[in-house]
């Protein structure tokens, strides 16, 4: 022993066999107590929803295979987020007369022309724009348009009572728009502007993004007021509260929401049949029932 250290030349054998034989019962213990962490960790990685293969029921695929397994009866919507809950109206109401299966997708305008490049078909396109279905008529990928309906705007201030917009001057909070690139925000600043109020609270707006919904913020007290589709406040049942307004319709540019019939839906007997039903009276009657005009 040299200052408590044991030295090489008098290491006894007993201490080697002892050190060894711990060593080994060591190592045992730890490879014996690794796997089950392992396979635990993969286990829990394995149920995390971004980890599955059909996350979202969303597989990339080649243009090729998907219209090999596309079901020949299958009617391809794409629709407007807006627009989405109506659609989904119409289709319940027609189902009821027509059994049919769907593949819908919902997305902006950018979304749909993503979409095409991606190699996916659509029969019908129900959009916010009316401008964007004219420019895919001119690209000569559309068999016929229609004006479907005309959007109308609401504000809802749960804190106040709603006579006129300028009940938005009463509070400091910000005031909550629809997303910069949708025709309800353009709706919300011209109404504004019309009021003579948009200066005056113009540090106040605040956009939300695609990803948001500002119905649920402005529920949850987030934000506490705002300026809504129509619908969406029709949609919530909460259309007749006191604070709630909807706009009159002459205080903004028109809302025009439009349905496009494309070349390859109007080959089909069953999308046209459900074009008519769309653009007949009782699809209108259900538009009227969700708030559009």
């Amino acid at each position: 022993m040299i200052n408590g250290f044991i030295t090489s030349q008098k290491m006894s054998h007993s201490f080697i066999n002892s050190l060894f034989i711990n060593s080994w019962v060591i190592f045992l213990f730890v490879t014996l107590l690794l796997p089950p962490l392992v396979w635990a960790n993969a286990s829990n990685e394995s149920d995390l929803p971004m980890s599955q293969f059909n996350f979202q029921g969303y597989v990339p695929d080649s243009k090729q295979s998907r219209r090999k397994e596309d079901d020949p009866n299958l009617i391809r919507i794409h629709v407007a987020p807006d627009l989405y809950w109506v659609l989904g109206q119409i289709l319940d109401s027609y189902q009821l007369q027509q059994a049919s299966t769907f593949r819908i997708h919902q997305g902006k305008d950018t979304d749909h022309t993503n979409l095409i490049s991606d190699g996916y078909v659509f029969d019908l396109i129900v959009s916010n724009e009316m401008d964007y279905l004219q420019s895919l008529q001119r690209k000569n990928t559309i068999s016929e348009i229609q004006v479907l309906a005309l959007g109308r705007l609401g504000l809802w201030a749960p804190r106040e009572t709603v006579r006129s917009t300028s009940v938005v001057t009463l509070q400091t909070g910000a005031i909550g728009l629809m997303p910069e690139d949708s025709v309800y925000h353009r709706a919300a600043l011209e109404v504004l502007e019309r009021n003579n109020i948009k200066t005056q609270v113009q540090k106040r707006l605040k956009s939300i993004t695609v990803f948001q919904d500002l119905y649920a913020l402005i529920d949850t007290n987030e934000i506490p007021l705002g300026f809504l589709p129509w619908n969406r406040l029709v949609q919530a049942g909460i259309e007749q509260r006191r604070d709630v307004l909807k706009i009159n319709s002459d205080h903004h540019g028109v809302i025009v929401h439009g349905i496009a019939l494309t070349k390859q839906g109007g080959n089909r007997n069953d999308v046209k049949d459900l074009w008519r039903y769309i653009n007949g009276s009782k699809g209108k009657a259900i538009f009227k029932a969700a708030g559009f005009d």
